[in-house]
């Protein structure tokens, strides 16, 4: 039994909504080693690299990266928000996972 589970007792879980969860954390983790992936290379050089520790320019630098592609990440979703633009019409994958969670649900019914 999951610690999840224990907390709402009367909530039921289906099946579809772990499969879109699934997809929400595979695409923020892509995210989030992107964003990782790029502030480490703009941020910490190579050459000297013997210190446990960050230096505090180098804190300095990945903070305001990581701020930085955040900040531009909001702005883009909210601009795509406000324009009506949805993953059904812009998402292949999208529709691909729908169709195969409606079809594998109305399979197990």
């Amino acid at each position: 039994m999951s610690m999840f589970m224990g907390s709402f007792p009367g909530q039921e879980v289906s099946q579809e909504k772990l499969d879109i969860a699934e997809v929400q954390f595979d695409a923020m983790n892509a995210t989030f080693n992107n964003i990782l992936k790029s502030c480490l290379e703009k941020c910490i050089s190579r050459d000297g690299y013997s210190e446990g520790d960050l230096a505090k320019g180098e804190m300095c630098c990945i903070d305001r990266c990581v701020a930085k592609i955040h900040y531009g990440n909001r702005l883009v979703g909210g601009y795509v928000q406000s324009k009506g633009f949805g993953p059904e019409q812009y998402l292949r994958h999208y529709n691909e996972f729908k169709s195969s969670s409606s079809s594998s649900s109305s399979s197990n019914n």
